[in-house]
């Protein structure tokens, strides 16, 4: 007697299928309507085929938005003791250029000032700029640094392709990441156009946290296109001394 196969694990050897040609082709994963449309079953079934491959590793969910393809060649490093996005790209021996976008003195409303352990409406250094690697748009970055705690001479910076930790450093000030945070969600129009989303737009989202001191010294936010980034997270242990 033939083994009984449930529809949805057919289904989802299709849908797997389909997976490897859209990776290739850098294409969006279509959405739980359009599936059931193209291969002619409910959506219930498309549901429970995505969940079993989703196990699989083959589909992430994202809260809210469905499911999307884990690009397995783009390759974000990153630690709690790392110098930052530009060294850990440029360590990679790859090439990594900026835009500055805006940089400017702004008060610190309520969101910022939280975090940053400032009183509200403080001045902080904003600094917002678009990033490639190897030549292709990888990320709109997102810079909040407390003016009190740091050199008022970074204002004037030119941080077109430097790398912001270490203009901090040459000022004496050396970062590190306490507080790290990955999140999802839809694309804003802005960020849709500076990264050159097409639909569905979902951007993942990574906050960091960096202090010096014992003070939060920087606040960032890196928007990037959810369905190119795969993160790869190395926390560095710190070894105990022996007596």
């Amino acid at each position: 007697m033939d083994e009984f196969i449930p529809k949805y694990k057919l289904i989802g050897d299709e849908i797997e299928a389909l997976i490897d040609q859209l990776a290739r082709e850098e294409q969006a994963l279509p959405s739980e309507r359009k599936l059931a449309e193209h291969f002619d079953v409910s959506r219930t079934t498309i549901k429970r085929a995505l969940k079993s491959l989703a196990k699989k590793g083959k589909v992430s969910e994202i809260d809210g938005k469905g499911y999307i393809i884990p690009n397995k060649n783009v390759r974000v490093e990153t630690s709690m003791h790392t110098r930052g996005l530009y060294a850990d790209i440029v360590s990679r021996k790859k090439q990594i250029t900026s835009r500055v976008l805006a940089q400017k003195i702004i008060p610190a409303a309520k969101e910022l000032s939280v975090p940053l352990e400032i009183p509200e409406n403080d001045f902080v250094f904003y600094l917002l700029r678009l990033r490639s690697v190897d030549g292709k748009v990888y990320s709109l970055s997102e810079s909040y640094i407390p003016l009190s705690r740091c050199n008022p001479d970074i204002v004037q910076e030119n941080l077109t392709d430097k790398s912001l930790w270490g203009v901090l450093e040459s000022f004496g000030i050396t970062p590190h990441t306490t507080l790290q945070k990955v999140f999802a969600r839809e694309a804003s129009p802005e960020e849709k156009n500076y990264l050159q989303l097409k639909e569905p737009a979902v951007v993942m989202i990574v906050s960091n946290l960096a202090c010096w001191q014992g003070k939060p010294i920087e606040l960032s936010y890196v928007y990037s296109n959810a369905f190119a980034t795969n993160l790869e997270y190395r926390f560095n242990g710190v070894e105990e001394e022996k007596g």
